[in-house]
């Protein structure tokens, strides 16, 4: 990965001239939106953008998925999602059993999580629904005619989207890469300049280390003055237990089960994230040898070679004293379970980590309180 690092570093000098030309296009668009010259459309019910300002990971999934757990236990929540990655066209509902390839992958996540066909029937007891549309403005519109029950909606990934003006504007950043230390595509990150950031009311600085203390936090904030209207969030990523996934197609459960029972401490990860560094100290923390860390790029679509190959090296590495467990992401998975290339993995152990965020200084009760006054508040 170095070399990949080294590359994109070289490759972003190399076009950095080109930096104050799309400053200029990202300027000019904002500025007629903000003056009225480009239309938002506002709905007259709560819609919630969660977004950021960079191209890239900053959490925005497991924030997603938080805000559905948290409103769904009151409320008829929906997903409005381009479905980064899918191959198909046009706007539509998503139903369960949807693939990757259909919806994409963390589309397939929101509705392995919380569609009721799965546990989403506990989770959100009032219903829930996710829409596929690039313009989000024209999701909303169908959302909320396919799912009539529709109580407050949520926009993935829309921060730049301005022809929806969201009622609530939920900014993330990633705190070991915030956006106010970040520069404009292609020299940086940023899909549009940091004074972008003051269109959100909530901002959230996601993957703080889990020992965080106030003084890092104050720390931190000395080089960013938040505008008086905005509430300040820090969060940080919480690990889950291993999901153990059933590769062994159509063998005895019995047998199955054994085979992962007899699972030793030694992990051949592979990740198709933005950034797997956080993943790989959790699992150090926790006692696991990881024995090969094969990384792809985010939202990666694996092939089946490349599945072929994870297969042959965890037999050889079994042959070696010890079968390790084939460990992803749950996004990976959802990328992975429904292509004819997973029957590589049979009779392997084979688990995902889900990931969910957990609120740093007690904040948790604070953002959900702003969230859903909001929601009640009913625009």
């Amino acid at each position: 990965m170095p070399f990949i690092e080294n590359h994109a570093r070289i490759l972003r000098l190399a076009f950095s001239p080109f930096t104050p030309l799309y400053a200029l296009a990202v300027r000019v668009r904002n500025m007629l939106f903000d003056k009225g010259l480009k239309k938002s459309h506002a709905f007259g019910f709560p819609v919630i953008c969660v977004g950021n300002l960079c191209a890239g990971g900053s959490g925005k999934t497991p924030l997603t998925e938080y805000l559905v757990r948290m409103l769904g236990r009151d409320f008829a929540v929906g997903i409005v999602s381009r479905g980064y990655g899918r191959r198909s066209k046009g706007n539509f509902l998503a139903e369960e059993g949807m693939n990757a390839e259909m919806i994409g992958d963390e589309p397939v996540q929101y509705m392995e999580n919380f569609a009721a066909g799965g546990q989403g029937k506990a989770v959100c007891p009032h219903g829930f629904a996710l829409y596929l549309a690039a313009r989000r403005k024209e999701g909303v519109e169908a959302l909320r005619r396919e799912f009539p029950a529709l109580q407050a909606c949520i926009l993935d990934d829309a921060y730049q989207h301005r022809q929806v003006k969201a009622g609530l504007n939920i900014l993330v950043s990633d705190v070991s890469k915030p956006f106010f230390r970040d520069h404009l595509l292609p020299y940086g990150t940023l899909r549009e300049s940091r004074r972008g950031s003051r269109r959100a009311q909530i901002v959230v600085f996601g993957k703080c280390p889990s020992d965080w203390r106030e003084e890092d936090r104050d720390a931190f904030l000395s080089s960013w003055k938040p505008a008086p209207y905005q509430q300040v969030f820090f969060t940080t990523v919480k690990y889950g237990d291993f999901v153990r996934v059933d590769t062994a197609h159509g063998t005895d459960h019995d047998d199955f089960r054994d085979l992962v029972a007899q699972i030793p401490h030694r992990i051949l990860l592979f990740t198709g994230i933005a950034n797997p560094a956080p993943l790989e100290a959790h699992l150090h923390r926790q006692g696991y040898d990881i024995v090969e860390h094969r990384r792809f790029g985010d939202h990666h679509t694996y092939t089946p070679q490349e599945i072929q190959a994870l297969a042959e090296r965890a037999r050889g590495l079994a042959a070696q004293g010890g079968s390790p467990l084939l460990l992803t992401t749950q996004k990976d998975y959802c990328r992975l379970k429904d292509t004819a290339a997973f029957a590589y993995f049979c009779h392997l152990p084979v688990a995902y980590i889900p990931i969910r965020t957990e609120f740093l200084f007690g904040q948790g009760e604070e953002f959900d309180r702003a969230v859903r006054d909001f929601v009640r508040g009913g625009r």
